[in-house]
Parts: structure tokens; C-alpha cells; sequence
């Protein structure tokens, strides 16, 4: 065994513990398990459950942050696909002790800090769905939070529907001893590592014998080949090529090669020769400069994207904010062309804010406005066409102006319902950030989008005197004036309560965290005019911060 490596065995509840915290890391792959890989699990645990026998899971292989925390380099799959198991127990049992022996799995409520602590958390897109929709108390029931158009969140679902109406069919005593099972006969072995360097060279130990090697491998050795390198030089690439792979995940490096390759040439086809005909044929310097200088620019670039953060001399505040913004998208087509200029833009800040302001408007209108695939894929090509070339970008009659029927429809679904979860928290998020006294919020913030009316309404509950028409409340909870930001602590225990009794939650410790929610103090009712003057107000507020008025930004 290697220094700085320790390995020992574990069973699922010795790993999922009270203090423990694991993460994903922002620019992580998503949750890719598809129905079989989860049926199959669940299967190998019903067997085990029914012969008391163990079920070992393989290696969980963790990075140890300073903070305590752990970063997860292998075992997300597994791990999210038994919280999602682990979740619908929790909700379907009846006993209370034994609800909370399996949800102390998921998470730690009473840790001290006002918040639960989350065992699993996966990276920004998905883990506020995999939060909403499935780790809290209830949710995988209730299921009245609705995937985006992100394929991870829909495999979520899937398995998530399909873990429920097996369990469904298993009697009150099988569930319990499934969850035993979960609980005390997974056995795993638990590798911690000092870094990522380590961890990924456990990872490949563990994942790559017997098996293809990675996208990002097979380029490598297919560039370093073919470019009549010296030995000496194929070494260095290589070992560059490895801290790339450290900065960005295996999938993550994959993610940007692909990106760079649609950058360079609309229509390729994947595979390594395809990579080097799309993008070192058409490199000015060949293999040596694009390994040299290219790529190490947009590995610095794929970061900044990922993460928010960037240094842009005087204008850091302004183009973060706008990453920030950004972030909260609910696709990331906007990624490539922002690669783009972060590798062109010559280091001129008022350029990066000019930029990703323009472009961060440009894509909550795709968002709102723009919903066909096709239509809204070739609109974002035409911006990474223009991206190193600022005067074509953003004039008037460039790739990032919008239609005059384009802005009218983004004012009308200002004023509409957003039923995607993604949406609803992504325009929730920017809107606090142009309330007086907010402030702009990333996805790893926190901050939970609360329907002031509750999205689904007990028989006996007061709202039912204000909100007696179904249509009315059908067509006005999931708008912009029905949201409130709240803490996630805060957001489960207000659920259903009444109007008066969620107040009094909100404004508990004086002014409320997020700008969003400051305005419901001065609300003595919460009915069907007041969340349409709201949305009124809040739509006018965005309408102005998007200058909607305008076929393009003017800064």
C-alpha cells in the first residue's frame, strides 16, 4: 500500500455516518445509471436480504478536504442510487424509529448548524433535484418536483419509479429486512486518499483493467502518436495531459475535448482520429501548439465555468456575478461559446463583462423563450462563430439580439407557470439578485425555491378558504409571485402550513436571509391578487434587468 493511502472495510451505515459529508466535485459527470444497472442492484440486495447474507459493493474511493468534508473520485453511481433506495424505505415505513435508523443514511438533522447535512451531494445541476425530489423527508412519495431537461435527473426519475412500485409489492416485513440488508450487510471497502492525483490513480487501478480506457486516453495516445514527437516531448505532453485529467475528472476532461471539438468543427464524428482531423488539422500550430498553449488555455477556461470563479482584473465582481447567473441555467449550451472567448478575449475585463452579461441574458431567454433543441442549439453555434470577434458579437444584428417576438415571449412567461424544478429555482436564484438588498446566488448556495401557496393543498387546510377555485390555484402556484428563497431547514418545515404560521417562520430570526422572501412580511393575506401583483412587480423587475426593451444589451 502507498503512502498517503488508507484502505479499510466498512459496511454502508459505518461509511454513511453521523459527521460523515461527501461531495461531488462541480465539473463531476452526472448521474448515469440507467434502469437495468439499478434493477440489477436492487435485485442482488433482495437476494441477499432473503439468505441474510452480505452484498459487497466494490471500492468507494474519497479525497479528504481540509474542512473535513470528503470529494467522491469513484462509487457516485452506486452511492446516489442507494440514497434513492434508501429514500423511498424511509418514506414508506411506518414505524418512526425505524423512518429515522434510515433516514440518519441520508442525512444528519440534527447536527447543530440549522441545516441538515447531506451524506451524498451531487454537483449543482442535479443535486438540488436529487434534494427536492428525493432526500427529503417524504419527497419520493409526493413526487411533485419535476425533472429538467437534464438526462441525469430523468434517470433519476426513472429509477426512482421503478424502486417505488417494487417496494409497493413487497409486504411491511420484507421492506424492513431489505433495509436491515441496506443498512448492515452492504459491505464495501473505503479508500481515502491525500489527492486527486492519488485518487485517480486508484480510480484507473480499480476501473481500466480489462476494460476500454477513457475518451480522453485514447486521444491522448492518438495525438502523441501522430505528431513525430520526441520521446522527451511525448513524456511531458503526457504527464500535462494527467494534471489536466486531475483539474477536470475523467468525465470532465471528456466534456472538453468534445467542447473543443464542436468548436473547431461543427459535424464530427467521436473517436481520437476524428478529434485530430477536426482539431489539429485546423490548428494554426499543429499537435505541439495545441498541447503547448491551446489546451492548457482551455482547461483554465473549463474551470472558470465550472466553478464561477475567475480573475478578470476590475471586473472580477461583474463577470463572476454573470457566471454565477449562468450557472443556474438549466442547460449548458451556453458553455461552449463562453470556452471560446475566455480562450480569445485577450485579457480585457470590460470585454468579459460586455460579454457575459450579454450572454447570460441571451440564455434565460433561450431558456424562457427559445424551446426548440435544434433551433436553440444553432443560435448558440452562431455565438461561439462570433465569439472572438466582439464588434459582429454584439451588434444589433448579432447572434446574441432578440427578436421582437422573442422578448414578448420572454415578458409572457415572466407572467406564467414554470413547472420544471430546474426553472423555477434557476429564475428564483437570479431574481434575488436584482431585489433591492439581494444579492446574486451560484447553485451551491443553498437556497431553496418554497411555493408560499403549497403546490398541493391537505382537505382540512385553511388555504382552501382563499384558494377554493382549483383552475386559480393551478394556474398561479408555480409563478415568480408564489416563490419564496428559503433555507432548506426552513423550506421542510414549512410544507403546508398556513399563511400566518409560514410568516411567522419566515421572519424568525428578524429579516430573512434572501431578498426574495423580505416583501411577504407586509402581506396580511397571501391570495389569488396579491401573487398576481407580485409576479406583476417581479416580472417588471427582470423585464428591466434583461432590458428587455432592447434588441440587445447595452451596458
Amino acid at each position: 500500500m502507498t503512502q498517503g493511502l488508507r484502505a479499510q472495510e466498512s459496511t454502508l451505515a459505518d461509511l454513511l455516518c453521523n459527521g460523515t459529508e461527501m461531495a461531488m466535485p462541480p465539473y463531476q459527470r452526472s448521474y448515469s445509471w440507467e434502469n437495468s444497472e439499478a434493477d440489477a442492484l436492487l435485485s442482488d440486495l433482495r437476494d441477499a436480504s432473503e439468505s441474510s447474507e452480505n452484498h459487497f459493493i466494490g471500492a468507494i474511493v474519497l479525497v479528504k478536504e481540509a474542512s473535513g468534508r470528503f470529494l467522491i473520485v469513484d462509487g457516485q453511481q452506486r452511492l446516489t442510487t442507494l440514497t434513492i433506495l434508501l429514500s423511498v424505505l424511509r418514506d414508506m415505513e411506518t414505524d418512526d424509529v425505524r423512518k429515522e435508523q434510515i433516514h440518519a443514511l441520508i442525512a444528519d438533522d440534527n447536527n447543530g448548524k440549522g441545516a441538515p447535512t447531506w451524506r451524498i451531494s451531487l454537483n449543482h445541476i442535479d443535486g438540488p433535484y436529487l434534494r427536492e425530489a428525493i432526500q427529503n423527508r417524504g419527497a419520493s412519495l409526493t413526487r411533485d418536483v419535476e425533472p429538467n431537461d437534464s438526462e441525469s435527473q430523468r434517470r433519476m426519475t426513472r429509477n426512482l419509479e421503478n424502486f417505488t412500485r417494487t417496494i409497493r409489492n413487497m409486504s411491511p416485513e420484507a421492506q424492513r429486512e431489505l433495509a436491515d440488508t441496506i443498512r448492515n450487510r452492504i459491505s464495501l471497502v473505503k479508500v481515502v486518499v491525500e489527492d486527486w492525483d492519488g485518487g485517480y490513480n486508484v480510480f484507473r487501478v480499480l476501473n481500466t483493467r480489462g476494460k476500454a480506457p477513457n475518451s480522453h486516453d485514447i486521444i491522448k495516445t492518438d495525438l502523441l502518436e501522430n505528431a513525430s514527437l520526441s520521446q522527451d516531448e511525448a513524456d511531458a505532453f503526457s504527464r500535462e495531459w494527467s494534471e489536466h485529467e486531475s483539474r477536470l475528472s475523467g468525465s470532465g476532461f471528456d466534456d472538453l475535448l468534445n467542447q473543443i471539438s464542436t468548436l473547431y468543427a461543427r459535424k464530427t464524428k467521436k473517436g481520437a482520429s476524428e478529434f485530430r482531423k477536426a482539431v489539429i488539422n485546423r490548428s494554426s500550430g499543429g499537435t505541439r501548439e495545441f498541447l503547448a498553449k491551446e489546451l492548457p488555455a482551455y482547461v483554465d477556461a473549463y474551470v472558470t465555468i465550472s466553478t464561477g470563479e475567475g480573475q478578470f482584473g476590475n471586473m472580477t465582481p461583474q463577470v463572476t456575478e454573470c457566471l454565477n447567473h449562468l450557472r443556474l441555467i438549466d442547460h449548458q449550451l451556453w458553455r461552449a461559446p463562453a470556452l471560446k472567448f475566455l480562450v480569445n478575449h485577450n485579457n480585457s475585463p470590460e470585454n468579459a463583462y460586455v460579454f457575459f452579461k450579454s450572454l447570460e441574458r441571451f440564455a434565460y431567454a433561450s431558456m424562457l423563450a427559445i424551446t426548440d433543441q435544434r433551433s436553440r442549439q444553432r443560435r448558440y453555434q452562431k455565438i461561439a462563430d462570433s465569439a472572438d470577434n466582439p464588434r459582429a458579437l454584439l451588434s444589433e444584428s448579432g447572434p446574441l439580439a432578440l427578436s421582437r417576438e422573442e422578448r414578448r415571449e420572454i415578458s409572457s412567461r415572466l407572467r406564467s407557470r414554470f413547472g420544471a424544478f430546474a426553472q423555477r429555482r434557476g429564475i428564483a436564484l437570479r431574481m434575488n439578485a436584482e431585489i433591492d438588498g439581494g444579492k446574486a446566488l451560484g447553485p451551491d448556495d443553498g437556497a431553496t425555491v418554497e411555493h408560499v401557496l403549497p403546490r398541493n393543498i391537505p382537505e382540512d387546510s385553511l388555504w382552501r378558504n382563499a384558494w377554493p377555485n382549483t383552475a386559480v390555484h393551478r394556474d398561479l402556484v408555480d409563478t415568480i409571485g408564489n416563490f419564496a428563497l428559503l433555507s432548506q431547514s426552513t423550506n421542510q418545515k414549512a410544507d403546508n402550513l398556513s399563511f400566518d404560521e409560514k410568516k411567522a417562520l419566515y421572519f424568525a430570526d428578524g429579516e430573512p436571509e434572501f431578498a426574495l422572501t423580505r416583501d411577504i412580511r407586509d402581506k396580511v393575506a397571501w391570495t389569488p391578487e396579491v401573487v398576481r401583483t407580485r409576479t406583476e412587480h417581479l416580472a417588471k423587475i427582470m423585464e428591466n434587468a434583461w432590458q428587455i426593451n432592447r434588441s440587445f444589451m447595452k451596458l
